[in-house]
């Protein structure tokens, strides 16, 4: 008896946690045939004329390669990669208006690496973003075309 008023509760609290929260993102990627510096460079020059505010470049495989000694097992898996997050003033104000906890879909990112088994391919990746409710579908559907839009017109 005791037991299953104990599986019913853990149920319980298990789906209200759920109910709030995304299962599973969706990353989309793009892989091309071009040089690490040209696509970094094209995609920063696309941030940029499209006026849009860099607030970061995290240069993962540094710290990736950097500390890799100290994890057993680890090794080079990017020759190179970075992580651009920027920013969007107007996409940013209309996503937080609609909800106030769509701060966290701010600054938007996006990868690119090359793997060290193949250098002269370099990807793009980014995190679609999910809306929160029906008032940040418009804004939700903003961000992800300009993201996407910056990464076609770097890999056409």
């Amino acid at each position: 008896m005791k037991t299953n008023i104990t599986a019913k509760l853990l149920l319980l609290i298990t789906g209200i946690y759920f109910s709030n929260t995304t299962w599973a993102n969706t990353v989309i990627s793009t892989s091309v045939d071009n040089t690490y510096e040209d696509i970094r460079s094209n995609l920063i020059d696309g941030i940029e004329q499209r006026a849009l505010n860099i607030s970061k470049i995290y240069h993962a495989s540094d710290m990736l390669n950097r500390t890799k000694d100290s994890i057993s097992n680890a090794k080079e898996i990017y020759h190179q990669a970075e992580i651009i997050e920027f920013c969007s003033a107007s996409i940013s104000h209309q996503l937080v208006l609609a909800n106030h906890l769509n701060i966290s879909a701010c600054p938007f990112k996006i990868a690119l690496y090359t793997l060290s088994n193949n250098s002269k391919q370099t990807h793009l990746v980014y995190t679609k973003l999910k809306p929160l409710d029906q008032q940040s579908e418009a804004p939700t559907i903003k961000a992800n075309k300009l993201i996407q839009s910056l990464i076609e017109n770097v890999t056409w």
